[in-house]
């Protein structure tokens, strides 16, 4: 009987553990503004894994603009900021852009805090921006990207999971 008072006590013990040890279901995908295609005004990404989009009262948290055929995308928060620009001319419709950087015409790239130096895109490390919605008469933009970027140090950053729901002017 003593056996069995035991084997109770640590059923218990174990199922009090196993209730105090619940992880969280959230992943962090689930955390980013959901795609969508209405003008939401959103956009976030994943760097390394962890959820990054601009917090609410940043007053410059993040930009998108385009015009004349060259797109611009920033997320900011507090000193880190993920950064896209394709300068060429080339943004025109849907598909998807190429992100390694090249000069003048392309530019990505990750600082993380403040401004640190950062990672940047290359030919051996780079990524795409996907247009999937284009509403060019209500200038609404939607889209995902990713990419991977390289430190001076040779330490690598992996940017994915990216989305926006914007409207340009």
């Amino acid at each position: 009987m003593k056996i069995h008072h035991q084997l109770l006590l640590l059923f218990t013990a174990l199922l009090t553990m196993n209730v105090h040890c619940e992880k969280d279901e959230t992943t962090p995908p689930d955390q980013l503004p959901p795609y969508s295609q209405i003008g939401a005004n959103t956009m976030g990404c994943l760097v390394n894994g962890r959820v990054f989009i601009p917090r609410e009262h940043d007053l410059y948290g993040y930009s998108f603009e385009y015009y004349k055929n060259d797109l611009t995308l920033y997320i900011d928060r507090k000193g880190e900021r993920v950064y896209i620009g394709i300068w060429d001319k080339t943004v025109t419709d849907t598909g998807a852009y190429d992100l390694t950087y090249k000069g003048t015409q392309r530019e990505v790239y990750y600082l993380p805090p403040p401004y640190a130096p950062g990672f940047q895109t290359n030919p051996l490390h780079t990524g795409k921006l996907h247009i999937r919605y284009w509403d060019k008469q209500h200038h609404i933009m939607a889209g995902t990207f990713y990419f991977d970027a390289i430190g001076d140090d040779s330490s690598i950053v992996h940017i994915t999971d990216g989305r926006f729901d914007m409207i340009y002017n």
